[in-house]
């Protein structure tokens, strides 16, 4: 339950207060975490999605792995902007960090 707390902790996408024009949605288990938020601004459209999930590692240990995926839809333009960053971080029985790794596709 920690390692998804850790992992929401850091990106920090819901911190600020929900306006009226965003949308939050959420839904927990106990080793996955999925969180879709969208929201307008003019005729823009910022969508956000993270999901979440940590298993143990055979050793002792665990894996924790977030992906989150930004997108901006805005009328007219083709080439809508469109991220993915993928976050991976395996610590030791001890809680230890013993890699982590960062990927960012666009």
């Amino acid at each position: 339950m920690n390692r998804i707390a850790y992992a929401l902790a850091g990106l920090g996408l819901l911190a600020s207060a929900a306006r009226a024009d965003e949308k939050v949605e959420m839904k927990k288990d106990p080793n996955e975490v999925k969180i879709e938020k969208e929201r307008t601004d003019g005729k823009k459209t910022h969508k956000t999605k993270v999901h979440s999930k940590a298993r143990a590692r055979a050793g002792g240990g665990t894996v924790a792995k977030t992906e989150t995926t930004e997108e901006t839809k805005r009328p007219g333009i083709g080439n809508d902007s469109k991220t993915k960053v993928t976050e991976t971080e395996e610590k030791d029985a001890k809680g230890a960090v013993v890699r982590e790794e960062k990927k960012v596709d666009k």
